[in-house]
């Protein structure tokens, strides 16, 4: 039985707000889930006490209870197209997958829970800017043994790609830490331009490095694509633990590319939104900025492709 005030404070939260949560009551309603609707109180009544004091039995019936449901969602989520299922069965599901993840907590199996919030985020959706089940897998990452992933730190290359020059190529003009006024007519040509010393005050160009990110975040599952472009007859999609993808495909050779790629990974491991900051440069943006990963060995590509907003790169 775990026992830390972290971890009760943000299970405590998460069950208030998904006891009181309208959404949640009206879904029930409007899409007639009686069952749901009884199952899911009874999950909520049954680990709030759980967490206070614990008890095998109970636990374990609350986990079937969690399982039955997160097969039935799963079911209705993936039944035909993604776009045309209703977006409670992704938030419902992102609810169930939290209590199971502190029942599975109360039982010390923190490999399990963790993944239970990844699953959660990975396949559910919020409610509103909720962040419940990002911040319990914050509070059970430091529950996984370190010794599992201890590795000896690798020097990190630059990977010398050679690029061919097109007969009518222009060189990219290099900017050194550009005011905003310059930034803005920097962008009107709609042109690439590099700027420089932008992003040294960031804690993650001292921190990031392979041995820190399977030791601080190793077991948080995320999707990653098989294949060096997605354009490619053999690529795939399957989700492996951040140390499995680092050590099998980052720091080893191996047969297959595999590419984390354009991800919100700051949204779903919310820990390393710490070490970068948003850029005074977004504040021009005239849309909502959204912040994605890429993560990869050499080899991957991005075929040629307009996107309609501007992309800053770091």
């Amino acid at each position: 039985m775990i026992d830390d005030s972290s971890f009760n404070e943000k299970c405590k939260q998460g069950l208030y707000f998904y006891s009181t949560c309208k959404l949640i009551e009206e879904g029930f309603s409007r899409l007639y889930c009686s069952k749901e609707r009884e199952i899911f109180k009874r999950i909520l009544l049954e680990t709030h006490r759980l967490i206070s004091e614990y008890d095998v039995k109970v636990c374990n019936s609350i986990l079937f209870d969690c399982d039955v449901l997160i097969d039935s969602t799963w079911e209705t989520i993936n039944v035909g197209h993604w776009r045309d299922v209703d977006i409670f069965w992704r938030q419902f599901y992102r609810s169930i997958c939290f209590m199971k993840s502190i029942n599975l907590s109360c039982a010390d199996r923190f490999s399990d829970a963790i993944l239970s919030c990844d699953m959660g985020l990975i396949m559910g959706a919020p409610f509103g800017d909720e962040l419940y089940v990002q911040e319990l897998a914050d509070v059970l990452c430091p529950r996984v043994g370190y010794d599992v992933f201890k590795v000896e730190p690798a020097p990190i290359q630059k990977a010398k790609v050679p690029l061919p020059l097109l007969p009518n190529h222009r060189a990219v003009p290099h900017v050194n830490a550009p005011s905003i006024e310059q930034f803005i007519q920097l962008i009107k040509p709609c042109t690439p331009f590099v700027m420089k010393d932008v992003i040294n005050h960031w804690p993650a160009l001292r921190k990031w490095n392979p041995s820190y990110l399977i030791e601080n975040y190793g077991e948080r599952t995320v999707p990653v694509e098989i294949g060096s472009s997605y354009t490619s007859e053999r690529w795939s999609q399957k989700l492996l633990t951040l140390k499995d993808f680092i050590r099998n495909y980052i720091l080893t050779q191996s047969d297959e590319v595999a590419y984390l790629a354009q991800y919100e990974l700051f949204n779903h491991i919310t820990k390393l939104k710490e070490d970068i900051s948003l850029l005074d440069y977004c504040a021009v943006s005239e849309s909502d900025v959204v912040t994605n990963c890429w993560f990869g060995p050499e080899g991957t590509v991005s075929p040629l492709h307009h996107d309609h907003y501007q992309n800053l790169f770091c």
